[in-house]
């Protein structure tokens, strides 16, 4: 079994909230935020009280991660969500017993794989009517330990994309680093204000 990786919160700064790290995927579709946490709410259940995991036989998770994605839009690692994906957000219920129980635990003890070995820097893009807490777009420079280097930038879905705003900077945009604390709260801002925006939009299409 392979254990989902729960990420590392990026640098705290002084006066600021500790927020989860910029790689978490975030969700601020209500549709699918709730697919994921039908996936993540099935499964076994192993163990008791606040320290609950579930595993659908391939993965094994925290039960806290059906808040998270709930409350807060944070999503399990990419990988778990593909996995879900073709499962069609329906969890396998593999059959209960100390065999699951016994693999699940010892699949939790080892913990997950090692996380990939990357050098990521984040950028904000300004312009005069912008600033750090409200860009025009919250960038990423990725270097692998080949030394190839992918540059992306966050759409409208909270997925990393390919860019070509660093090398089409406009002269009247400022371009500037931040820390990876800060990029988290860029994103969990963004997250929180569509996923309100989408909310309203559902029950203004509901309203007679």
């Amino acid at each position: 079994m392979r254990v989902a990786r729960d990420y590392a919160v990026g640098t705290p700064e002084p006066g600021r909230p500790t927020r989860a790290a910029p790689e978490r995927p975030r969700v601020a579709d209500p549709g699918r935020r709730r697919r994921i946490a039908g996936y993540l709410s099935g499964g076994a259940a192993i163990g008791h009280g606040h320290g609950v995991l579930r595993t659908d036989g391939v993965w094994v998770w925290p039960e806290r991660f059906v808040a998270e994605i709930l409350d807060d839009g944070l999503a399990p690692e990419p990988d778990l969500l593909r996995h879900m994906e073709r499962q069609d957000f329906r969890a396998p219920d593999p059959e209960p017993g100390a065999r699951l129980t016994d693999d699940a635990l010892r699949a939790w003890r080892a913990g997950p794989p090692p996380a990939p070995r990357l050098l990521v820097t984040y950028f904000v893009r300004l312009d005069g009517e912008t600033d750090p807490e409200a860009p025009l777009s919250l960038l990423r420079r990725v270097v692998d330990p080949a030394g190839r280097v992918a540059e992306e930038a966050v759409w409208r879905d909270l997925g990393w994309h390919p860019t070509q705003a660093f090398a089409a900077h406009r002269i009247d945009h400022d371009i500037r680093e931040v820390t990876p604390a800060h990029a988290a709260g860029v994103l969990d801002r963004w997250c929180e204000q569509w996923h309100r925006e989408a909310v309203n939009r559902g029950r203004g299409r509901a309203t007679p």
